[in-house]
């Protein structure tokens, strides 16, 4: 039976349109049972007092591990490395669910494979695969972006937030209270991330779970320094103000170190962006110039090989400069 290339945008529609309606319901699903039951709660503690945010968070946790019920609990159990994709979404700050992710990516490509045949005119034995492709990976792309810049940002601002632990510490004040005024005095990542640790440490969880398991979520080597100090001091003793200065002279020397590679580099990667860009700006001036001179390459049986060769090379090529302009610090 041939495909019809409506039924492939309506398809790809209907799909977006699914996944923005999975996660603005389970959103809603949240936000409702939040409400109700604070207020329970309320009427629990005499009807004006302030709910603690240690239930408030303990209610969203909760609420968090109802969302695995159903399609979401059948995508944990089929789809392979589903921890680790959670992870990156997690990595975003804005709650992604895996199951709006992997609607999206179907949705997206559908979308390409129905126009990649409607308007370049591509067969449907290239499209289906081009738009499974450009389904994945763009997503992923863009939520490696998302993570990137979370984490950016939070490595900017840890140094910062050390240095408050620093002086708590020195005026007597116990090093969990200090991740509570951290959680208070910063916005943004780290201060989410604190508070997520705060709250945990009010309802009485240890300081180096709390510590691992934002670590796990992170994952930069800077906060697993954070995380190991304060596992040895608490098992061995020492000065863990000084531990902690240290660390926090350490944490802004490496940053000090990637803003310098990055200025070194900087000639190499501009060299990199107009190679890469170059094939891509000849391709668009000659289509411009003579149309019927590039069309070849989409109306020949063999374009598609030669077209596919050309990107693979490509590819290979940005890798490579890539792997060359990246330095571990």
């Amino acid at each position: 039976m041939p495909l019809n290339t409506p039924a492939l945008i309506a398809a790809g529609v209907f799909l977006a349109t699914m996944a923005l309606a999975l996660a603005a319901g389970s959103t809603a699903a949240v936000v409702g049972g939040q409400r109700q039951r604070k207020r329970r709660l309320q009427r629990a503690a005499g009807g004006r007092a302030r709910v603690p945010e240690a239930a408030m968070a303990s209610l969203r946790r909760a609420d968090e591990a109802a969302r695995f019920k159903g399609l979401e609990a059948l995508v944990r159990r089929v789809l392979p490395g589903h921890a680790d994709l959670r992870a990156r979404l997690a990595r975003t700050g804005y709650g992604f669910s895996v199951t709006g992710f992997l609607l999206v990516c179907a949705g997206i490509g559908v979308l390409t494979a129905a126009l990649g045949w409607l308007a370049a005119g591509a067969p449907a034995i290239y499209a289906l695969p081009a738009g499974a492709v450009v389904g994945w990976i763009a997503p992923n792309i863009v939520v490696g972006m998302m993570a990137g810049k979370r984490v950016k940002r939070f490595l900017l601002e840890l140094p910062d937030a050390i240095d408050v632990m620093v002086r708590g510490l020195k005026s007597g004040l116990p090093i969990t209270e200090m991740v509570g005024n951290v959680a208070q005095d910063f916005d943004g990542p780290v201060g989410d991330e604190f508070r997520r640790m705060a709250n945990g440490l009010t309802i009485g969880r240890n300081l180096e779970d709390a510590l691992w398991e934002t670590a796990s979520r992170i994952d930069v080597p800077e906060f697993n320094f954070l995380a190991v100090s304060v596992a040895l001091q608490r098992e061995t003793g020492g000065n863990l103000t000084e531990t902690l200065r240290n660390l926090s002279d350490l944490l802004r020397k490496r940053q000090q170190m990637r803003l310098k590679i990055k200025a070194l580099s900087a000639e190499a990667r501009a060299s990199a962006y107009i190679i890469g860009l170059l094939p891509f700006i000849m391709l668009g001036v000659m289509y411009f110039m003579n149309p019927d001179y590039i069309g070849r390459l989409f109306t020949d049986p063999r374009g598609p090989y030669l077209l596919a060769a050309g990107l693979a090379s490509e590819l290979t090529g940005a890798a490579v400069m890539a792997k060359l302009i990246r330095f571990e610090v």
